[in-house]
């Protein structure tokens, strides 16, 4: 199934966090100058957010910091640095797209890369398979190609939603619970002389 129409299907699909490999993205086709392309980070998040729907703050493109160094747009670069829609790492930004990978139940991560070196630190090659979402970018047009069965996430999501509700209704009854036993210690206390409980 093309990722648009999984889209369509499972609308709360967006209500998850995307994770760009903004290295990936920015090498994955050579422009006239032979420079990564800032632009076609600029295309892959506004694709994200006008035609799938994603929330901007769902949006996380994580960076090397010496993508700054190679870029064609270093000026406009390191302004969205600023801005906040590019998020530049300390280091190899593919060991921080994992780590927040790994801390959610659930995330996509949008990037080319197998991650091969990292693969003994991850839960399983079916984990990161399940999160990744293949790209390709012809003639300023983005197709995106995810991996992963969304008849399944559709199963987990409602999964967490019932155990949410559940947790939520029995946080609420036992909010109850003591409201109404403070109100009765309340009632004992106000009272004068003995109280027969029977």
């Amino acid at each position: 199934m093309c990722l648009e129409l999984c889209f369509e299907k499972f609308s709360f699909l967006t209500s998850f966090p995307v994770y760009i490999d903004g290295n990936n993205v920015a090498y994955s086709r050579q422009n006239k100058s032979e420079k990564p392309s800032l632009s076609d980070i600029l295309l892959l998040i506004k694709y994200l957010r006008e035609k799938l729907g994603f929330p901007i703050d769902k949006i996380y493109c994580i960076c090397d910091p010496t993508l700054k160094y190679y870029i064609d747009k270093p000026t406009e670069y390191e302004a969205l640095i600023k801005e906040g829609l590019i998020i530049e790492a300390p280091k190899v930004a593919d060991e921080f797209i994992l780590s927040f990978a790994l801390k959610l139940d659930f995330c996509f991560i949008i990037s080319n890369d197998r991650f091969r070196e990292y693969l003994d630190q991850l839960p399983s090659r079916q984990w990161l398979k399940d999160r990744t979402i293949s790209f390709i970018i012809i003639c300023e047009k983005i197709c995106l190609s995810p991996n992963i069965s969304y008849e399944r996430i559709n199963e987990m999501a409602i999964n967490e939603r019932i155990h949410k509700n559940k947790y939520k209704k029995t946080n609420t009854q036992e909010k109850e619970n003591q409201i109404s036993t403070l109100a009765i210690l309340k009632e004992i206390e106000n009272t004068k002389g003995e109280l027969d409980l029977f």
